[in-house]
């Protein structure tokens, strides 16, 4: 996978060589018809660097390096063919292109989904002796959300703060999972947070857009979701939908301990009167005793 090779490369590529890198995947359906000249044109860079970037890549020379911007792109184009039927209807309307870029976002996460990583997350963070989760600003809604669904299974997560971030770091055991959350344009405290985690030797997990982000370089696991500004606001709804991902895979690492521990909550939350609603929606006792089992 072309986002795979450019993250294992990124630290040894020149500054204007991970600009090309960001561009191309941050914009593969322009990327894909560009020339080497046109790409730098658009990054700010010689024709050269560009091409000496295909190589430093392992690609033998642009051409093959755009041949392989295609293949991504060609990968989401069925997603895309499936939405055709939702962007034909309002195509003037704000609110239906909101909504047509999330469904677009979920349906590439979809089709790219990373699920050796979510898997390897899931497992981390079932054996974690401390689950510190660092999220900043817009990004800190994702962060308390995995806080919370978390701290149902593991009384060990706590949610960083910026007033005692660094000082939980500095105290937290090597057998510590610090997982990292941002998007563009990428907090610096969570960058921060991070990079002192892995100087302090602590196992670091990053949920981000891509493998250019700078939340990658000091992430032994990094798990990427498409991110899209609509106006000013950030649209989380597909790395949203990735974190559901990674709360399911640590919850089926537990099994029936997972199961056991959900059952007890629910009873706890009857007796204390927390929901208005007595039962929840559905049959919750049959997910319960279904959960995780292959059919």
């Amino acid at each position: 996978m072309l986002k795979k090779t450019i993250a294992e490369k990124m630290e040894e590529l020149t500054p204007g060589q991970r600009e090309t890198a960001r561009f191309i995947l941050e914009n593969p359906k322009e990327a894909a018809f560009l020339t080497a000249s046109q790409v730098g044109e658009r990054v700010g860079v010689s024709e050269s660097t560009v091409i000496r970037f295909a190589s430093a890549i392992g690609y033998d020379g642009y051409p093959a390096l755009r041949s392989a911007v295609k293949d991504l792109l060609m990968e989401r184009l069925s997603t895309l063919e499936r939405i055709g039927e939702y962007t034909a209807q309002e195509a003037g309307s704000l609110f239906h292109k909101a909504i047509d870029s999330d469904i677009d976002s979920l349906g590439s996460v979809r089709s790219t989904m990373e699920v050796d990583a979510i898997e390897r997350l899931g497992r981390e963070i079932a054996g974690a002796e401390s689950i510190l989760v660092v999220g900043h600003r817009s990004s800190r809604a994702l962060a308390y959300y995995l806080f919370h669904y978390l701290s149902w299974l593991f009384p060990n997560v706590e949610l960083l703060d910026s007033e005692t971030g660094l000082e939980k770091i500095t105290g937290s055991g090597e057998k510590t999972l610090v997982i990292g959350i941002s998007f563009p344009r990428y907090t610096t405290w969570t960058v921060d947070i991070l990079e002192y985690a892995k100087r302090k030797n602590l196992k670091v997990a990053a949920i981000t857009n891509d493998y250019s982000s700078p939340l990658a370089s000091p992430s032994e696991i990094v798990i990427t979701a498409p991110w899209n500004p609509l106006s000013f606001i950030d649209s989380f709804t597909a790395p949203l939908s990735v974190i559901n991902c990674v709360i399911l895979a640590a919850a089926l690492t537990l099994g029936e301990e997972a199961r056991n521990k959900l059952a007890k909550l629910e009873e706890v939350w009857k007796e204390r009167g927390v929901y208005r609603e007595k039962e929840r929606p559905g049959d919750f006792v049959g997910i319960m005793k279904n959960f995780g089992k292959q059919e």
